[in-house]
């Protein structure tokens, strides 16, 4: 009997973890490029301007570059004598790249932008495991890449901003620099309300009372000059203009844009409620009253931190509200007669993480997947994948690809929050999947892997072990591509293309008469290269472009695009 129940057991064990994801067939390969644990706890990747692969090591506290070609690390910047880290949030997190660079290595622009978190006192930590003497703090700092050393130059640093507010939990922590050439920085809630942070206020809804109130910065979108000062443009939101882009937030460790401009973000949600919101100025992401969209489902708001001498010790439960504490439903936080707050932005999608009732269990039969960032595909070489979002996650140990409608404004076929039909799963392991980055040939996908941490696998509910930890992962398209021009009536072509050292255009109607010039726009919306007194015969050089995927835009004498097309840089 008990041989019988073991054979059901590993069946049914078996069976919880197996997996067909889309990388399973013969279109896909999939290898490792690192060996296991070449990385420390890596956090965010980025295609590098010299072609190899960009990461930040979070508890290696170190920039490292490595070769895609051969898996080789060489060390980028060494932070190791400034950096605090000791939990499992903090350390070395974002990175963004001037795009300069991108186009001329020698740039004087040559800037790379980090984030970290270090000790304001290191000399009071006594080391004994706790967070008692840190006060953790959070800074972003400008290096200079030395294109002949191939060094960020550590006697380069300069601070963007200092003194924002850190933790040992929901740093976000990720960095962009927009097509308006603005950084732009995401930060969590910083695990307020919960485990040992229970004490400590979510003030994801507080709003600054001056443009140095960061203590309000919390829960937040952050946008910035590239000096670090306020742009003139940021809203002003209760009275107050200061970095704050977005309020509202609990966990945003993805932020991405796509060429149209639209300003993508993947967040965590709690036991329900992961989220892929667009990022629009002075809106509010509704946390913690409101978690995904404002419907009234399995979510419910309890403030622990207001439960005198409640929230000390074991006494916080994910499931249990507080002693004397009501657990607030959304619409009992905000009726349904008056409705959501009047600049509240719910999300595009939640990765079938939205339920009726609130899930019971641990965490790892909850819905949500943990997020752990977000990119953006716009190739046009996978056939039907158009513009698509990837997005790696931590507890599913799965990267998950869901397709944007046309105007990129919402996922297409998915209205619908409780639907998770359309979330493919693109690849699968059991891992842990910190960030992504794609390679500018339109067909490669590279994945960064946690060393260690909880997973129920691709499609279980068990913890399991991590199989590639701290690996650099290789994901390549080999089935037939799609077509580079469309030569359709109306519309025009590039020639060649691929294309070298320049290109001509083709018209199918013979006539320039509306083209006032053209614009070069790269993978990430950002103008590369424009040409005014466009003629017929006019070849346009591409010889500061570096080898990757880019658009053409035609534009009229109204600066609006009257025709597009992708050109690929060989």
């Amino acid at each position: 009997m008990k041989q019988i129940l073991l054979i059901v057991f590993l069946f049914i064990y078996t069976l919880c973890l197996c997996q067909n994801p889309i990388t399973n067939n013969s279109e896909w390969t999939v290898s490792n490029i690192t060996e296991n644990n070449a990385l420390d706890y890596p956090n965010t990747i980025v295609y590098g301007p010299d072609n190899k692969l960009w990461i930040t090591e979070r508890k290696g506290k170190k920039v490292v570059s490595i070769d895609k070609d051969t898996g080789n690390k060489s060390t980028l910047l060494d932070l190791t004598s400034i950096i605090h880290q000791s939990k499992g949030q903090d350390g070395l997190m974002g990175i963004a790249i001037h795009p300069d660079l991108y186009t001329n290595i020698n740039a004087t622009n040559n800037y790379i932008y980090i984030a970290y978190t270090y000790d304001v006192n290191p000399a009071d930590d006594n080391n004994d495991n706790t967070d008692d003497d840190v006060d953790r703090k959070l800074i972003v700092e400008r290096y200079q890449y030395n294109s002949s050393s191939q060094i960020l130059d550590p006697s380069s640093a300069t601070t963007i901003i200092d003194g924002l507010d850190a933790s040992n939990d929901h740093n976000s922590g990720k960095l962009v620099i927009g097509p308006d050439m603005k950084l732009y920085y995401s930060i969590g809630d910083q695990g307020a309300n919960q485990f040992v942070n229970a004490c400590n206020p979510i003030r994801s809804q507080d709003l600054p009372t001056s443009p140095t109130d960061y203590s309000a910065y919390k829960g937040k979108i952050l946008r910035l000059n590239l000096d670090g000062s306020v742009p003139s443009d940021n809203p002003t939101l209760n009275g107050t203009q200061s970095h704050v882009f977005s309020y509202g937030h609990r966990n945003p460790q993805g932020i991405v844009f796509g060429s149209n401009g639209k300003f993508y973000s993947s967040e965590h949600g709690g036991k329900t409620d992961d989220e892929i919101n667009i990022l629009e100025s002075g809106k509010n992401y509704g946390w913690p009253e409101i978690a995904g969209g404002y419907d009234n489902y399995g979510y419910a708001y309890c403030n622990w931190s207001s439960t005198p001498g409640g929230c000390t010790g074991n006494g916080f439960s994910d499931h249990n509200c507080a002693p004397g504490v009501t657990s607030m439903e959304e619409y009992d936080s905000y009726p349904s007669e008056s409705g959501a707050p009047t600049d509240f932005l719910g999300p595009i999608g939640t990765y079938g993480s939205t339920t009726t009732s609130e899930p019971s269990g641990g965490w790892l039969s909850w819905p949500t997947v943990a997020p752990s960032s977000i990119d953006i595909y716009e190739g046009g070489s996978i056939p039907n994948w158009g513009t698509s979002l990837l997005i790696p996650s931590l507890k599913k140990g799965t990267i998950f690809r869901v397709k944007l409608n046309s105007n990129g404004d919402g996922i297409d076929g998915n209205p619908d929050l409780l639907d998770d039909s359309v979330y493919e799963e693109f690849h699968s392991s059991n891992d842990r999947y910190r960030d992504i980055a794609i390679d500018p040939d339109g067909i490669t996908i590279y994945a960064i892997t946690d060393n260690s941490g909880g997973t129920s696998g691709p499609s279980g509910t068990s913890s399991v072990s991590i199989q590639n930890p701290g690996v650099v992962m290789k994901i390549q398209y080999s089935g037939e591509v799609l077509g580079t021009t469309v030569f359709a009536k109306n519309e025009f072509r590039l020639y060649p293309n691929p294309a070298n050292s320049g290109f001509k255009i083709q018209f199918n109607k013979n006539s320039l008469q509306n083209i006032a010039h053209v614009n070069i726009i790269d993978m990430q919306g950002r103008l590369i290269k424009s040409k005014t007194n466009v003629n017929i015969n006019d070849y346009i050089k591409t010889d500061i472009l570096s080898k990757g995927v880019y658009f053409v835009n035609l534009l009229d004498v109204t600066n609006t695009v009257i025709g597009s097309s992708k050109l690929v840089k060989r």
